[in-house]
C-alpha cells in the first residue's frame, strides 16, 4: 500500500512538472536489475531491484518540496567538502526496491558462512550543480527507506512461481525483519577532462556516503558514440545497487553509445550485511567484510523514435565478504527504458 501510493505521488509530481514546463528537459524512467541478466545466470547475492524515476531542469519540479529538503542538506554539507553551492542543474526523484539473498534459498536455515537476506524499499531525491567554467560538477542525493519489509519477498517468490524457480524460504530471517527506518546522504565531485570529445566523454569522480552504506572511492567514467544527453545527468558510477536517481540520462536526442567504467571504494559500513540498530536474525560483523571493493560496469544505450532510450548494463563487484560461503564476486545485469517527456 505505501509502495503503491509512492508510486501514485511520483508520477503525479512528474506530470504536474511537465504540464508547467513543457520546454523542460524531463525524462520518466523504469529500471531493473536481476542477477539473471549477467552471463552467470545465479540467483544470490544482488538478486533483483526494481526502480521509478523522474528527473528534470524544470524550475518547478526543481522547488519540489522533497527537492528543497535534499538541496537544505546541501547548503549545509557540501560548503564543508569544497563545493559552491548555486542553483541545480537539474532533479531528480526516484522510488525503488531492492534486495539480496545468500546462495541457498531453498533451505529455511541460516547459512552463517553466507550473507543474510536483506531488502529496501527506498525514496530518493537527487540534483546536480555545474560549476563555473563548466569542467566539473557536484551530484547529491537524499534517501531515505525502510529495510527488512516483506515486498520483495513476496515479489521474489510470485516470479519464482511463474517460471518454475525454488521459492526463497529464508526471508523470515532477513535484515531488521519486520521493518526499520533508514537514511543515506551521498554526494560526489565530477572532473571532466580535457580529451573529452563530442562523441567520446571521460570523466573522473570523487564520491562518498554516510550511512546505511558509509563508503568513499573514487571512479572513472566514460562513453563512446552518437552522444547528444548532458554528460552531468550521466552518472553510472554513483549507482548504489538498485539505486539510480543520480545516474539516468536524459535524452537529448538521437543517440547510440557504449560506456563503461570502474571504481574503486573503501567501505565502511554496510546495513544490508551488517545490520543497523535492530537486532537481526542472521548479521555479519565488520571483521567478516572487505574494506578495500572494486567495480567494473560496461553497458549499451540506444535511442528509438519519440524519445524514448534503452539501456543494458553489466555489473561486476569484487567479494564483499573475506571467507566462507559468501566470499565470491558479485555479477548482476540491469535494464533502463526512459522516455522524454
Amino acid at each position: 500500500m505505501v509502495f503503491r501510493f509512492l508510486t501514485v505521488s511520483l508520477l503525479a509530481v512528474a506530470m504536474a512538472s511537465t504540464v508547467q514546463a513543457e520546454s523542460a528537459d524531463s525524462v520518466l524512467a523504469l529500471s531493473t536489475d536481476n542477477d539473471l541478466f549477467a552471463p552467470t545466470q545465479t540467483d544470490r547475492d544482488y538478486t533483483a531491484g526494481v526502480a521509478i524515476t523522474y528527473s528534470s531542469n524544470s524550475e518547478d519540479f526543481i522547488r519540489n518540496p522533497v527537492s528543497s529538503v535534499s538541496q537544505g542538506l546541501d547548503s549545509v554539507l557540501l560548503p564543508q567538502l569544497g563545493g559552491e553551492v548555486g542553483e541545480p542543474g537539474s532533479a531528480a526523484l526516484e522510488l525503488g526496491v531492492y534486495g539480496f539473498t545468500p546462495e541457498e534459498i531453498k533451505e529455511s536455515a541460516i547459512d552463517r558462512s553466507d550473507r543474510p537476506y536483506s531488502s529496501l524499499v527506498y525514496f530518493s531525491s537527487s540534483q546536480s550543480y555545474q560549476t563555473p567554467g563548466a569542467d566539473s560538477g557536484w551530484t547529491t542525493s537524499m534517501t531515505v527507506g525502510v529495510l527488512g519489509l516483506d515486498i520483495l519477498k513476496s515479489g521474489q517468490n510470485a516470479v519464482h512461481k511463474i517460471v518454475g524457480s525454488d521459492r526463497a524460504n529464508g526471508w523470515d530471517h532477513q535484515i531488521s525483519n519486520g521493518g526499520e527506518p533508514t537514511f543515506r546522504y551521498s554526494a560526489a565531485y565530477h572532473q571532466y577532462l580535457d580529451a573529452s570529445e563530442s562523441d567520446q566523454q571521460f570523466k573522473v569522480t570523487y564520491f562518498g556516503s554516510a550511512g546505511y552504506l558509509t563508503e568513499f572511492g573514487a571512479a572513472l567514467v566514460f562513453r563512446d558514440g552518437l552522444i547528444s544527453s548532458p554528460d552531468n545527468r550521466f552518472n553510472p558510477e554513483l549507482m548504489a545497487y538498485g539505486e539510480r536517481a543520480p545516474g539516468v540520462s536524459a535524452p537529448g536526442g538521437r543517440e547510440h553509445y557504449f560506456w563503461g567504467g570502474l571504481s574503486v571504494k573503501a567501505r565502511a559500513y554496510n546495513a544490508f550485511l551488517q545490520g543497523q540498530f535492530r537486532d537481526s536474525d542472521h548479521e555479519l560483523d565488520a571483521n567478516d567484510l572487505n574494506i578495500l571493493l572494486a567495480e567494473v560496469w560496461a553497458g549499451y544505450t540506444h535511442s528509438f523514435l519519440a524519445g524514448t532510450e534503452l539501456s543494458y548494463v553489466l555489473r561486476v563487484q569484487s567479494s564483499e565478504i573475506k571467507s566462507g560461503t559468501g566470499n565470491r564476486t558479485l555479477a548482476w545485469g540491469g535494464l533502463v527504458f526512459s522516455k522524454r517527456l
